[in-house]
């Protein structure tokens, strides 16, 4: 699943294929009128949904906003998916050791705790 852009609402801005960090926003055509999200990148961060000026980026159907991402120290084994993934550079450490997540640089994407192997990133969704 990703988020979505209504075509009809789409003012064609750029503003969230400019804020996209995983980069999955791109336009689709040549005058740059519309965009459209590449559902194989999007990790349904919301970030553009926030920022789109005219309201044209909604969730997918079972969304939900997650609260905060946590690293359980008991299993993290120190691989360093979860600083790869992120382009937020949240998550940090050195590897064979325990990593920590930055959790003022973190926007609560998830996308660390879908790579994370041994499952030691935990996701807390709002109610």
């Amino acid at each position: 699943m990703a988020f979505i852009i209504d075509s009809e609402r789409c003012v064609g801005c750029g503003a969230c294929a400019f804020f996209c960090l995983y980069k999955s926003i791109s336009p689709v055509d040549d005058n740059m009128t519309k965009y459209a999200i590449d559902e194989k990148k999007c990790v349904e961060c919301s970030q553009c949904s926030g920022i789109c000026p005219n309201g044209a980026i909604s969730a997918p159907q079972g969304w939900r906003r997650i609260k905060k991402v946590t690293i359980d120290q008991e299993k993290c084994i120190g691989c360093s998916l979860c600083m790869r993934t992120c382009a937020a550079d949240a998550p940090f450490g050195e590897i064979k050791k325990k990593f920590e997540i930055d959790q003022s640089k973190c926007f609560q994407c998830g996308a660390c705790a879908k790579k994370c192997k041994p499952g030691a990133i935990t996701v807390e969704y709002y109610d």
